[in-house]
């Protein structure tokens, strides 16, 4: 125990002795060129063969018969206060008049916050951005007495949260998303199931289309567990019935599972609702993949003190999983005939007062107004992609032969 003490005090009170001469965050934003071996060290692979690869899904991929109209998905990503760029993109979006009625959209953690609004269209544009832009942390986090902390499930309350998912998830906006759901659109959200570790995807339509008051609690239940932070908010009880037997589940961000989703059951929901065979999307199909935040960690000099390592391991392990998945569901869209196009907070935007539970209102804004631009070019601008993170060469991570580099031109 002392040696821990000892321990403790020396890292708190001498972070002089964990000084660090580091590469300057200017050039290690930069691509790296490694000069220490010879020039085949240094040869990357080209997106071609990704390209040949799609080609021969579209090739063997057999549209639902007969033709039909193409779907237009919509699957929304967490990223807390970074969610104003969504929907900024999505504002953007129905400014350029050319925003489609999304047949099926999913949301996880802070994007399912938004994914009511979206799939209900652009005359809600107005409450989305009321409901997610300059929110602060006090509009959120209810505070709990100091001795408190020693046995809640977490730091904070979420009461202050639950009240404004009341506020915005009205009576009749759940009505207009069974209307919807009848007329075969789709509304997804996912959460993380704790005791079993694992997704769980909401129909949030088909909970919606009950109609009953225990519906609407079910829903705003719902969406409450897909943004509850795990130790920022408590997990979400959500009582269950199996095998005639009563039981609890406990439910927490679903991005602590996965940051998007979309998979090839919602093709075939799609196609049975209009009338069509099969797991293959109409062709033209397309899914839009909004990631509310950058796609790689912004870096900094990291102190040589154990909280700084640990928060710099997370964000690592963190980054790489989203850019992990948005690959399986590009995957995922080559098995479903879909086409796969998506954007990103653009890395050379500012972030102020970044922390782990929130960021400045000026970088919020600045964040909306990055989402506005991409979104009036869906597609199109230059922050829209048509292949995952990771095929471009620049964005590969080559074999080191040394230490010895030089920095390409951004």
């Amino acid at each position: 125990m002392r040696t821990v003490l000892v321990v403790l005090t020396v890292t708190l009170i001498a972070p002089g002795c964990n000084r660090r001469h580091c590469v300057p965050a200017e050039l290690a934003e930069r691509k790296y060129v490694d000069v220490s071996g010879g020039a085949e060290a240094r040869a990357s692979v080209g997106p071609s063969r990704l390209r040949e690869v799609e080609a021969e899904f579209q090739r063997r991929t057999t549209p639902a018969a007969p033709p039909a109209r193409p779907y237009n998905f919509l699957a929304l990503s967490g990223g807390g206060f970074y969610s104003a760029f969504g929907v900024g993109v999505l504002t953007g979006w129905t400014e350029s008049g050319t925003r489609p009625e999304f047949d099926a959209v999913t949301g996880i953690s802070s994007g399912a916050l938004i994914a009511t609004f979206a799939f209900l269209g652009p005359r809600y544009d107005a409450p989305l951005y009321e409901a997610m832009v300059g929110v602060e942390r006090k509009d959120l986090l209810g505070h709990r007495i100091p001795p408190a902390h020693l046995f809640a499930p977490s730091l904070f309350n979420n009461r202050r949260f639950r009240q404004r998912i009341d506020k915005y998830i009205t009576t009749e906006v759940v009505a207009e998303v069974a209307a919807a759901h009848a007329a075969g659109r789709r509304l997804y959200v996912g959460t993380t199931d704790v005791d079993r570790r694992k997704l769980v995807i909401w129909d949030m339509g088909a909970i919606a289309t009950r109609g009953t008051p225990e519906a609407l609690e079910l829903y705003r239940t719902v969406l409450t567990a897909s943004a509850s932070v795990p130790l920022a908010f408590p997990p979400v009880r959500i009582p269950v019935e199996v095998d005639g037997h009563c039981y609890d589940e406990l439910h927490v961000d679903g991005a602590a599972s996965d940051e998007v989703i979309f998979r090839r059951v919602m093709v075939e929901e799609l196609n049975r609702a209009n009338g069509l065979p099969g797991s293959v999307a109409p062709a033209g199909s397309v899914l839009y993949v909004l990631n509310n935040g950058k796609v790689y960690a912004e870096p900094s000099c990291v102190p040589r003190r154990v909280f700084p390592l640990v928060s710099a391991s997370f964000a690592s392990v963190r980054y790489g999983k989203s850019r992990d998945e948005l690959f399986r569901v590009y995957l995922n869209c080559l098995e479903t005939g879909v086409l796969f196009r998506s954007t990103a907070l653009p890395q050379d935007v500012p972030v102020d007062g970044a922390g782990p539970l929130g960021v400045s209102n000026e970088s919020q804004r600045r964040f909306y107004q990055a989402g506005v631009e991409e979104g009036r070019r869906p597609g199109a601008a230059p922050g829209w992609r048509d292949l995952p993170v990771g095929a471009d060469p620049g964005e590969q991570t080559m074999p080191r032969a040394g230490t010895r580099f030089v920095t390409e031109p951004r």
